[in-house]
């Protein structure tokens, strides 16, 4: 046996051949494997599962770490008008004012024949209280003499009444009622203007004042004159207030 170490080309062919040999021993032979679709499909699930769970828990280790902020509060939103709704108050036109309709009044006088029945009974004693009356036109029995020659006087009115104490000397209240013509108030009117008369329509009527002081005991005089229709009726007052004397005279003569 040659037992000389190689040399020239045998040594080269053998350090080829022992390089190929350790090249294919460290080299791995690849095999084919087979996956089966189930097993396919397990793994991916798999790994779905593993995927989704690392995910949560990936999340819940950030809320951990991180504050949680405050819930904040909605608010509801507000429906929107309906188009049967109306958006804003409705606009009312402001009425315009009428005048008030004059209530009509009766023209037509009633003169009682009785001067305690010129004023409802009801106000007699707050408007004469007990003041004596004398009653001159038209004549009672009882009638002093002294009066009656005043109630036989041409004035034409229908009844005349005097409150008045006798122990006084001017104190009292006259009143004289009665119906004349249209001409005989016209030309009654003017003769009170012309002596300073205040003129005014009232009461559906035509209403006169004259004011004066009676000398000398320095009292007051109120003379009142009001006439509706051809009716007409006369307060003269000296030193005696009233209240609303001539409202209840109106009722009763003419019926308001």
């Amino acid at each position: 046996m040659n037992t000389e170490p190689p040399e020239g080309d045998d040594l080269q062919r053998m350090l080829v051949s022992m390089k190929q040999h350790v090249l294919e021993r460290a080299t791995p032979h690849r095999t084919r494997r087979r996956f089966r679709p189930g097993i396919a499909l397990g793994v991916v699930g798999l790994l779905a599962i593993g995927t989704a769970t690392g995910a949560v828990a990936l999340s819940l280790s950030q809320q951990d770490e991180q504050p949680v902020a405050a819930p904040t509060q909605t608010q509801q939103p507000v429906p929107a008008p309906s188009a049967t709704t109306p958006t804003s108050a409705p606009i009312t036109e402001k009425p315009t004012p009428r005048p008030s309709p004059t209530p009509v009044r009766n023209v037509t006088p009633t003169i009682p024949t009785d001067c305690r029945a010129l004023v409802p009974a009801a106000d007699y004693d707050r408007l004469f209280g007990t003041t004596p009356l004398v009653q001159i036109k038209p004549e009672l029995p009882n009638t002093p003499q002294e009066y009656r020659e005043l109630g036989t006087s041409s004035d034409e009115a229908d009844l005349r009444c005097l409150w008045r104490d006798p122990q006084a000397d001017i104190t009292g209240i006259e009143i004289t009622a009665g119906v004349w013509t249209p001409q005989k108030i016209a030309d009654n009117l003017a003769i009170i203007r012309g002596e300073g008369g205040t003129c005014s329509e009232r009461d559906g009527g035509t209403f006169c004042q004259t004011v004066s002081v009676v000398e000398p005991y320095g009292v007051d005089r109120a003379y009142t004159y009001y006439t509706r229709g051809d009716g007409w009726v006369v307060i003269d007052q000296t030193n005696v207030p009233t209240d609303n004397l001539l409202g209840a005279l109106i009722g009763t003569i003419w019926g308001d």
